[in-house]
């Protein structure tokens, strides 16, 4: 088989496993609650937060998912899928890592007999200026690396306009929801699903030939030539 159906066909599957992952709406506890609060309950709730913790081994795939919308949208968008794609696996990078770290921690915390210890070092933790800064990457490039990337797939008519609307509406609901409501924010998973599911069936609607075409003008340059 073509070694690019096989790219396209892992870049599809990537984005869709990534997108399930974190559109999983799991809830241990409220991360706005005192350190002892979340170790209770995490405590409480063990068999979920190990859950919770091997979901993140899929949600590593949407570094790679975003990577292959970000090629989509090159052909007809080239400066908004470089500025969106690589915002957007620049903070999805430090989020698998802020993210990972500090349910983890919650989790082994919450199984130590010194809780107040635990306490003591989760607190450190979250004030260490590098965890801090994953953190800040996270919100800022995820949020803005998407709306960007999804303005790019509706620039490039990669996708049908609604599709880079729920692409937008994900990164937007995410923040809006963590700020006031978490059914905003489960509702946004659900956008980021459904538009990822229809970027992937366009990644694999692709003829291999469309896919190596250069980006830009020289694409539609390349195209025009090759017309009869």
């Amino acid at each position: 088989m073509d070694i690019r159906t096989i790219s396209r066909v892992a870049g599809a599957a990537s984005l869709i496993a990534g997108s399930l992952a974190v559109a999983v709406p799991i809830e241990i506890t409220d991360e706005d609650a005192p350190i002892a609060v979340q170790l209770h309950d995490y405590a409480q709730h063990s068999a979920l937060a190990m859950l919770s913790n091997l979901v993140l081994l899929p949600v590593i795939l949407i570094v790679p998912g975003m990577i292959y919308a970000a090629r989509l949208a090159r052909g007809g968008a080239p400066l908004l899928a470089f500025v969106g794609g690589g915002l957007s696996v620049l903070g999805w990078i430090a989020g698998a890592m802020s993210i990972g770290a500090g349910q983890i921690a919650l989790y082994q915390g919450a199984q130590l007999a010194d809780q107040a210890g635990a306490v003591q070092l989760i607190d450190r933790m979250n004030g260490d200026p590098v965890y801090g800064t994953l953190v800040g990457v996270f919100v800022l490039g995820h949020a803005i690396g998407m709306i960007v990337l999804g303005a790019g797939l509706w620039r490039s008519r990669a996708v049908a306009p609604w599709v880079a609307a729920l692409f937008v509406a994900y990164p937007v609901g995410h923040v809006v929801g963590h700020a006031t409501s978490p059914v905003i924010d489960t509702i946004s998973g659900v956008c980021l699903l459904v538009s990822a599911v229809a970027v992937a069936a366009a990644i694999l609607r692709t003829s291999n030939e469309r896919w190596d075409l250069p980006a830009g003008k020289a694409a539609a340059e390349l195209v025009a030539a090759r017309t009869p």
